[in-house]
């Protein structure tokens, strides 16, 4: 097989309705008899060792921003003959000896078959998956027709289709009613391409799966959490723009911009899943361009989903960047719309949608921010050890051990929850102390807190040799000589704990590590004080929110208790007034006389 020609999945058939399930049974005898017919072919021919696909590997990573260069000493074939070679020349002269040695034309000929064996098994489950993958059936169209539309077209060609007087409509207003199509028609072609990658994509892909091809690729390390966006926005298409396009249907009147409000201000609740795909749209990315680079089985996934007539020219980078592209158009579309809008009122709810979809984008800037953040931070801490006190005893290091605790990753007291302590700055610095020694020491300056460390002998590692200063206690101060400042920590009680002089090797290093640290020392404490007048809002919100129903306990309770006391005070009356009737007869007749 020509290795530069792609696999013919584009003929395959591609029946609507037809499972998948029989079509990969029907493919489950071939697929282990091409693997004997390979080895067979192999064997007699003895083609040069090359492993099929290679070439196709380079062209095709040449749109996964690799390069050709590097996919040759990366490719899967390349390392397994490499390590065939040494394990080979390694039993040849563990197993050698003078009585038993062959000749070396009849060791060179083992050596080379069993290189072509290698390469035959290699390249015959490369032709069993190529034949999987054609053989997989999908339905003959796989766009999407919700409950609704389940009988015809789903979407007419233009606006001007239903929109009865477009052709008495002013120029703006043709406009406007283009940019709310472009939002309607783009949101279903984007529906359309997610359920492509679904369906098509990610379902080959588990079907592989299922014949112990690509274990190692699952679903997640392509596209995340893609298939809960999809669920999203076919609820969002559903639930708001729907309702939109059927009443322009039914009416004929032109699209109102108004019926958009609810979903526009509804982002954050409907697709806070694009936090997570967009957290992980790097590491998907990397992930498949080493695996195109290292992978032969992948790369023939890649190629087949590449040129398959349903994906339409996407290639697989692309499909990784729609969720992107697409949750970033929403702002372009309400501007707009925007734009061409000039009812006052629709402007005002308009302004208000926009500012509600970027405040969401905004959202997911912030959320990526924090996550890099903690990443940085975690690569931090694993590189430090903490502060240790040892050589009293035993049993006292191990109380101490068991209080004390270094967790670089903990949260900083007193700010708010979505702050991260940072890596301010790393340099090599020394501690002068009495009689002009000098201890030099890696100083890390974080966003709380100084570290003192020393490099481990093994490894990289750092470990903390002086305890850790608390920036909030401790005062900083550039000396005369330019090149050199002190580190004086005070207590709860004002007195001093500890006092470092440290040098720096140039007097801008000096500069900037005192600048840096009286601006961290000021950033601490508006954060802390920004917490601290946060909970205060909280807490008089909680207040006020709280207060009308006491209030209105309070009432619930005084009316109950004027009912009782009126209740006993009319019972107390009636009790009286039984007692004092007495029952006499007057010429034989009942009668009741009060006595006074």
């Amino acid at each position: 097989m020509d290795p530069t020609k792609l696999s013919l999945s584009s003929k395959a058939p591609h029946v609507n309705g037809v499972g998948n399930n029989s079509l990969m049974e029907e493919a489950s005898v071939p697929w282990r008899d091409g693997v004997d017919m390979e080895r067979q072919r192999d064997t007699e021919t003895r083609e040069p060792d090359v492993v099929d696909g290679t070439t196709a590997a380079a062209e095709t990573n040449h749109h996964h921003r690799g390069s050709a260069d590097k996919h040759k000493f990366n490719t899967l074939g390349y390392q397994r003959r490499t390590k065939q070679k040494v394990v080979t020349d390694f039993a040849t002269v563990t197993k050698g000896s003078s009585a038993g040695a062959k000749p070396r034309g009849a060791l060179r000929q083992v050596l080379f078959s069993q290189g072509v064996s290698e390469k035959s098994e290699e390249r015959g489950q490369l032709e069993v998956l190529k034949q999987g993958l054609g053989a997989y059936a999908l339905p003959a169209n796989l766009k999407w027709r919700w409950k609704e539309e389940s009988q015809g077209t789903t979407l007419e060609n233009n606006w001007t289709d239903i929109v009865h007087a477009h052709s008495t409509m002013s120029k703006m207003q043709r406009h406007q009613q283009e940019a709310l199509w472009e939002f309607v028609h783009t949101e279903l072609t984007y529906i359309n391409k997610l359920i492509v990658i679904k369906d098509l994509v990610i379902a080959a892909l588990v079907n592989l799966h299922q014949h112990g091809f690509l274990l190692e690729v699952t679903p997640e390390l392509l596209f995340s959490n893609l298939p809960s966006i999809l669920t999203a926005h076919q609820l969002f298409w559903q639930e708001v723009i729907y309702p939109m396009l059927q009443e322009v249907r039914r009416t004929g009147n032109p699209f109102d911009p108004m019926m958009l409000e609810a979903g526009c201000l509804q982002f954050p609740k409907r697709f806070f899943s694009y936090q997570n795909y967009c957290w992980e749209e790097e590491n998907n990315l990397e992930f498949t361009r080493r695996h195109i680079e290292s992978n032969p089985h992948f790369l023939a996934y890649v190629q087949w989903v590449e040129t398959h007539p349903q994906c339409e020219r996407m290639r697989l980078g692309d499909m990784q960047a729609k969720p992107h592209q697409r949750i970033t158009k929403y702002p372009l579309l309400l501007k707009a719309m925007l734009k061409t809008t000039q009812d006052p009122h629709v402007q005002h709810t308009l302004r208000g949608m926009l500012s509600s979809v970027n405040s969401f984008l905004e959202s997911i800037n912030n959320y990526l921010k924090l996550k890099d953040e903690e990443l940085a931070l975690t690569i931090s801490a694993q590189r430090v050890e903490g502060y240790e006190v040892e050589g009293i005893n035993e049993d006292i290091d191990k109380h101490v051990q068991m209080i004390c605790q270094f967790d670089l990753t903990c949260p900083i007291s007193g700010v708010g929850p979505n702050v991260v302590r940072k890596l301010l700055l790393e340099e090599n610095l020394k501690i002068r102390g009495r009689k002009d020694s000098k201890l030099e020491v890696v100083a890390l300056l974080f966003s709380d807190v100084l570290l003192m460390t020393k490099v481990q002998k093994k490894g990289e590692r750092l470990k903390v040799v002086r305890p850790p200063l608390a920036l909030d206690r401790t005062y900083c101060i550039a000396l005369k000589d330019g090149c050199s400042f002190v580190l004086v920590e005070v207590g709860e009680l004002q007195s001093v704990m500890n006092v470092y002089i440290f040098a720096a090797s140039t007097s801008e290093s000096c500069s900037t590590w005192v600048s840096t640290i009286n601006q961290a020392k000021e950033k601490l404490r508006n954060l802390r004080q920004a917490e601290s007048n946060r909970q205060l809002e909280n807490w008089k919100t909680q207040q006020l929110e709280a207060k009308p129903v006491t209030e209105a306990k309070m009432d619930d309770m005084e009316r109950e208790e004027q009912l009782l006391t009126q209740s006993r005070q009319e019972t107390f009356v009636d009790e009286l007034t039984q007692e004092f009737i007495i029952p006499r007869s007057i010429n034989g007749i009942p009668s009741t006389m009060a006595v006074n």
